[in-house]
């Protein structure tokens, strides 16, 4: 059954990397806030955006909890690891075919970008709380990056490379696993809270798993996944 508690003892050590802190675009941020034309940005909203991605730079605090988990069987939507975890969506088994190993993670930008946010709208400075969460949801895909970086790194001498990443909440996989791949981290601390909705708190959080498959199934003319 999806979501049942692990019974087994989770195994290999769980392993912490800080992704770098990377520039935030100005431009990007302010495309993503309907600007297409950015020689038609009024100057104050350019400050503003300019003004907020420097602060959000500085807010963040990249971290990721990640750690290997040997796959049991994966049969179609049923992704079984050797912990007793139980996931299902219907991508599992496109993509995790020649998959022994997943590897879990959870990432997060910690406390300060989201409590500077909810100070910033407490005053009423909506304009400049919008373009710090922009700012914030960019800094979450540029860690993202630089983690599958990391991953792929520390996994390719071994002969490994990283699938595409799955996590729970797109329209692949329900949120509700969330609380299935949190437990893989239950006898670790980190420094990311699930709430009863299954969303995480930091709010600039993110979780999933890549699945570990053979560098061979790609050389060897293997459809990538």
């Amino acid at each position: 059954m999806a979501g049942e508690p692990s019974s087994s003892i989770i195994p290999g050590d769980c392993e912490t990397y800080h992704p770098p802190r990377s520039e935030i675009s100005v431009k990007h941020a302010l495309r993503i806030q309907g600007y297409r034309d950015l020689s038609a940005v009024r100057e104050d909203v350019r400050a503003i955006a300019i003004a907020m991605t420097a602060k959000a730079e500085k807010l963040v605090a990249p971290s990721a909890t990640y750690r290997k988990v040997p796959v049991d069987s994966c049969e179609g939507a049923s992704l079984r690891l050797s912990t007793g975890t139980s996931f299902n969506a219907e991508i599992f088994g496109q993509i995790l075919g020649h998959c022994d190993q997943v590897l879990a993670f959870i990432l997060t930008l910690g406390e300060a970008l989201d409590d500077e946010v909810g100070r910033m709208l407490e005053k009423g400075d909506i304009v400049e709380a919008l373009f710090m969460e922009t700012a914030g949801w960019l800094a979450i895909e540029q860690a993202s990056r630089e983690l599958a970086i990391h991953l792929q790194g520390q996994i390719k001498k071994d002969g490994l490379c990283l699938t595409r990443r799955l996590g729970p909440g797109y329209k692949e996989w329900d949120l509700l696993e969330q609380r299935p791949l949190f437990e893989l981290f239950s006898d670790t601390e980190i420094p990311v809270r699930l709430l009863e909705s299954c969303a995480m708190f930091p709010k600039k959080s993110r979780s999933g798993l890549y699945g570990l498959r053979p560098l061979s199934t790609v050389r060897s003319g293997s459809k990538p996944n």
